[in-house]
C-alpha cells in the first residue's frame, strides 16, 4: 500500500539531536553540525547503514550499534571519497590508453576520420541504440560549442572538408561511455579484438564487458556516489587469463570471486594498469588509505581475507 510522505525537515541540531536519539555517539555536537552543514544528512546515512543493528529477521533497524560513533560514520565517508578520487585517477589512465589504441588501430586500417564510417559500426535495429548517430551527433555538438578551443578552431578556419577534424581530434572529443560503446559496437570483430590484445585481454567480449563497468564506475566517482560497498548494477564478465606474462586470478579464484562487488573491479584495474601503466602505485595508495581507515570492512567490498598476499596485491619492486 502506498504512503503520502510526510517527514518533517529539519534542523542540524534536531538532526544530532535524531542520531543521539538512535543510539549515535556523538563528543561534539559543533563539529558534526559543520559536517551536516557541509555533507547533507541524507548522503551521510548511506555511510551509517553498517553501524545501524540488524534484527534476527535481517532488517536493518534505525537504531545504531553499541559504541558506534559520529567519527566512525565520517571516517567511513572520508575512505570513501578518497577511494573515489583513487578509481577515478586509475580509470581516467585507462581511458586514455583506450583513446590512443583506438585512434591507433582504427586509423591505420580505416583513415583519419574512421568516426565517420557508417559501415564499421553495427547497424541498430527497431529503433534501437545506434553508436555512429550517437558519437556523430556528440561530436558535432561539441565542436559547436567549444570553437575557441585551439585545435578545433585551428581545423574550422583551415578545413571545409571533411566537416569533422580526423579521428585523433574528434575522438578526444568523446566521454568514456561512448568509446566503451564504440569497442562493443565495432561490426569487424577483429577490430575488437585487437584492441582488447593491446590490454592483455584475449577475449574481446570479456574486454568490452570491463570498459562498460569501468564507465559504470567512473560516472559513480564523477558524480561523488557511494562506492565502497556497492552491489555493481553493471557487473564486468570473469575471465580466465591465457596470458602468462599477465599477473591474475587462478582458475579457481576466478570461480569463487564475486564479482558483483567492488574488489573484482579494482582488481581488473591492476590487470589493466600492467599495461597501461607497470609501474602503477595503485595498490600502494590503497593500502596506505585503509592504514589509515583501519575500521573499513573490506570484506563488504568483496575482499577475501588473504588478498594481500594475493600476486596482484603485492607490491611492485
Amino acid at each position: 500500500m502506498m504512503r503520502t510522505y510526510n517527514k518533517p525537515v529539519l534542523t542540524f541540531e534536531e538532526q544530532i539531536d535524531l542520531l543521539e536519539k538512535r543510539g549515535l555517539i556523538i563528543p561534539d555536537k559543533a563539529r558534526t553540525k559543520r559536517h551536516l552543514s557541509n555533507v547533507s544528512y541524507y548522503r551521510m546515512s548511506a555511510y551509517m547503514l553498517p553501524y545501524r543493528i540488524i534484527d534476527q529477521n535481517g532488517n536493518r533497524l534505525d537504531q545504531f550499534k553499541a559504541g558506534a560513533t559520529w567519527d566512525d560514520v565520517y571516517n567511513l565517508y572520508k575512505f570513501d571519497r578518497k577511494l573515489r578520487l583513487l578509481v577515478f585517477d586509475a580509470i581516467e589512465r585507462i581511458e586514455i590508453a583506450l583513446r590512443t589504441q583506438m585512434i591507433y588501430q582504427l586509423s591505420h586500417k580505416y583513415g583519419s576520420h574512421w568516426q565517420d564510417n557508417s559501415k564499421i559500426f553495427k547497424a541498430s535495429k527497431a529503433n534501437r541504440y545506434n553508436v555512429f548517430t550517437d558519437i556523430q551527433n556528440h561530436i558535432t555538438n561539441q565542436l559547436n560549442a567549444n570553437k575557441k578551443v585551439p585545435f578545433i578552431e585551428h581545423y574550422l578556419k583551415t578545413y571545409d572538408n571533411p566537416p569533422t577534424p580526423p579521428s585523433w581530434m574528434s575522438v578526444e572529443l568523446l566521454y568514456f561511455s561512448e568509446l566503451s560503446k564504440i569497442c562493443n559496437n565495432l561490426v569487424n570483430r577483429d577490430d575488437r579484438t585487437n584492441i582488447s590484445k593491446a590490454f592483455g585481454v584475449k577475449d574481446d567480449t570479456v574486454f568490452c564487458s570491463w570498459l562498460h563497468t569501468l564507465s559504470y564506475v567512473r560516472n559513480i566517482c564523477a558524480h561523488h556516489a557511494r562506492l565502497w560497498n556497492i552491489r555493481m548494477d553493471i557487473t564486468p564478465t570473469k575471465y580466465i587469463n591465457k596470458d602468462p606474462n599477465k599477473v591474475w586470478f587462478t582458475q579457481a579464484e576466478v570461480q569463487s570471486v564475486q564479482n558483483s562487488k567492488l574488489y573484482y573491479t579494482l582488481c581488473l584495474i591492476l590487470y589493466l594498469l600492467q599495461t597501461v601503466n607497470p609501474k602503477t602505485n595503485f595498490r600502494i595508495h590503497f593500502k596506505n588509505l585503509l592504514i589509515k581507515y583501519p575500521n573499513v570492512n573490506v570484506g563488504q567490498m568483496g575482499f577475501p581475507s588473504d588478498w594481500i598476499d594475493h600476486p596482484l596485491w603485492r607490491d611492485s619492486k
